[in-house]
């Protein structure tokens, strides 16, 4: 195929402040696609290269500074349409019916309680101008979509689901064993943030009796809003190990070796851990009826994320499951997953900014 000229640009203020799993997807996006974006903006700077280190701190705070207290969305709207990698950052621009705006998910409106009271308010503000304006919608579940048609409806230029991905090679290379972990064990791999449920995970494992039969739980990844409480919840808690962030030689054996992946999340906008556990063989218990249960697909479990009972049922399961079992979701698994590729999530993007996106019905059939 042959493409126009590059028409977007490529708005990517979210890296001066996330390196989450949706700073890394939004870097391929840029960097994968050159072919379609003219520039890309950092804010109000227009660069060649991503800031980085002090620069990108000091930008960032003067960024979320402008953000948070903006009642409204200031200067003109570009010669050019642009790609809004975080509903957030339409603050900074005038938004265009010409425009694409990346969600995540909605929780600062849908799980309010979860978040910050000026987030809330900012992406409440960024939200009802992208609903009066209408631009592109591109959701990275289906889950989301839901969730935001259920809170906007659906008047707008297109509203496009284009799944996420796990790295190439993350399961390929030396693995090496962290100190302290079990011979037998669960995983959780996820921020000590509120929103991933770890108080009600690790009352589900104490109540799971697990510990008693030499089962460990081993939870990893880098901290946030919740720590203190994850960490002191953890240290009173038989059986559990504590590891923080791991390097990715320890995070490939700690997957080579678990019984099982544990995240009942209460919000996520799609889902990757549960994609990335069931692509190296683990079977993941995850939270019914969203988008984790999405990423994970046919092969993984699902439970209801407060009922503490049902979570140590499941985590019991995760440890007792019959070979013949285990073998048979892991396939389905890994047949899902072969799908969620960065190949195939660029070539989705292609489409939309090509004004070629498949719709729902044909996806299976053109992506596999």
């Amino acid at each position: 195929m042959i493409h126009a000229a590059p028409k977007y640009v490529a708005d990517f203020s979210l890296a001066l402040i996330n390196r989450t799993g949706a700073y890394h997807v939004c870097r391929d996006l840029v960097q994968g696609l050159p072919e379609y974006f003219v520039r890309t903006r950092y804010w109000r700077l227009e660069l060649v290269r991503e800031p980085q280190g002090l620069m990108r701190k000091v930008l960032g705070r003067l960024m979320l500074m402008e953000l948070m207290g903006r009642q409204g969305a200031v200067g003109k709207a570009g010669s050019q349409p642009t790609v809004f990698m975080d509903p957030l950052y339409v603050l900074g621009r005038a938004l265009a019916p010409s425009d694409i705006v990346l969600c995540h998910d909605v929780g600062p409106l849908s799980h309010s309680w979860l978040f910050e009271p000026r987030t809330v308010d900012a992406y409440t503000r960024a939200y009802d101008l992208i609903a009066r304006v209408g631009p592109g919608m591109v959701f990275v579940s289906e889950a989301s979509r839901q969730a935001f048609i259920r809170l906007f409806g659906t008047a707008f230029r297109f509203m496009h689901v284009i799944p996420l991905y796990v790295r190439d090679g993350v399961d390929e290379g030396e693995a090496l064993r962290p100190v302290g972990v079990p011979d037998r064990f669960l995983l959780t791999v996820a921020a000590t943030e509120v929103r991933k449920n770890f108080a009600r995970s690790l009352e589900a494992y104490r109540e799971s009796g697990l510990a008693e039969r030499g089962v460990g739980y081993v939870i990893c990844g880098p901290r946030a809003n919740a720590e203190a409480e994850v960490a002191t919840l953890a240290a009173r808690t038989p059986g559990v190990v504590k590891l923080g962030f791991v390097s990715d030689v320890e995070l490939r054996w700690l997957y080579q070796s678990a019984a099982g992946f544990v995240l009942p999340s209460l919000l996520e906008g799609f889902g990757v851990p549960a994609l990335e556990a069931g692509r190296r063989g683990l079977v993941p218990l995850v939270s019914a009826d969203g988008a984790l249960a999405e990423a994970a697909g046919p092969g993984g479990l699902t439970v209801d994320a407060v009922d503490v009972a049902a979570l140590a049922e499941g985590m019991v399961r995760l440890v007792d499951m019959p070979d013949d079992e285990r073998a048979r979701r892991i396939a389905l698994l890994r047949d899902h997953a072969r799908v969620h590729t960065r190949a195939i999530y660029l070539k989705r993007w292609a489409d939309v900014l090509d004004g070629e996106a498949v719709p729902a019905r044909e996806r299976e059939r053109k992506y596999g």
